[in-house]
């Protein structure tokens, strides 16, 4: 376990520097995204539906399997540690696209509007680089507190550990959305969409895999009402937004299996020639 602990770790360090977004407001016009809505979604066009090489080859059930002997918690870290690496380095591919000036709110889907909740659990509207800065910002503190994401092997998880993935989960959740809504189009011209389907289709698989969307609050072990109250209110929120993409989700899932079929059988016919 102590080597999944010290590998997440040294990824985080080591993708540091590709956190540092550059707020420009000299983008093309062109590259500025619309916020009406489309009836003819391009995520949702099944010629976009496509992934890297590497996943499609992949089996991604297999990939997401929790390994036999290794801790629940620390299997689920070690993949947010993972995930938050590549979402922001795909954010810092379009993030000079992404500026107060095209994005001046943060949206998702269906024009759904993200606040961020401060301190005081206040509702806060940001524009989409600021509100994805806070995201960087948090989940880049929390990940390298000890007492949460701990990296020794004689220290614990804590018992609000699922509680925090959750709250993580949904902003990256929030943060992906925002680039499927609005960003989408601009990844299809830089290539880049098959790299964001691929994240997106493992993300999702592996959230349903491991009971993050559907773990019973109840269940959670904490002395304190509020925070069993604030779980429940994370878990339905999640659920929710994770909705609105779910067509994209059923989409990528169906053309991952046709393309791992295909993959699958070009193996089976090489063996066979050899």
């Amino acid at each position: 376990m102590n080597t999944f602990r010290r590998k997440t770790r040294q990824k985080l360090e080591n993708n540091s520097s590709t956190n540092n977004k550059e707020d420009s407001s000299n983008s093309n016009e062109n590259n500025q995204p619309s916020y009406s809505t489309s009836t003819c979604l391009p995520y949702l066009q099944i010629e976009y539906a496509v992934f890297t090489g590497s996943l499609a080859q992949c089996n991604i059930g297999e990939l997401i399997r929790q390994p036999e002997g290794v801790d629940q918690n620390e299997w689920i870290a070690s993949h947010i540690v993972s995930f938050f690496n590549h979402i922001t380095i795909l954010y810092g591919a379009i993030s000079h696209l992404c500026t107060t000036s095209t994005c001046p709110i943060m949206i998702g889907p269906q024009n759904s509007l993200y606040y961020w909740i401060d301190e005081r659990g206040k509702k806060v509207k940001y524009s989409a680089p600021q509100y994805i800065e806070l995201i960087i910002t948090f989940i880049q503190k929390t990940l390298s507190n000890e007492t949460i994401f701990p990296t020794r092997l004689d220290h614990k998880f804590p018992s609000t550990f699922s509680i925090i993935i959750r709250k993580m989960v949904r902003l990256l959740f929030h943060c992906l959305s925002h680039i499927y809504a609005v960003h989408y189009h601009q990844l299809i011209q830089y290539e880049l969409h098959p790299h964001l389907n691929s994240l997106f289709l493992h993300f999702i698989s592996f959230l349903i895999k491991s009971d993050i969307i559907n773990s019973d609050c109840s269940t959670v072990n904490t002395n304190s009402n509020s925070l069993r109250i604030s779980a429940q209110f994370e878990i339905r929120e999640l659920r929710t937004e994770l909705e609105s993409l779910s067509l994209l989700y059923q989409l990528l899932a169906k053309q991952w299996q046709h393309a791992y079929a295909q993959a699958s059988a070009l193996k089976r016919k090489a063996s066979i020639t050899h």
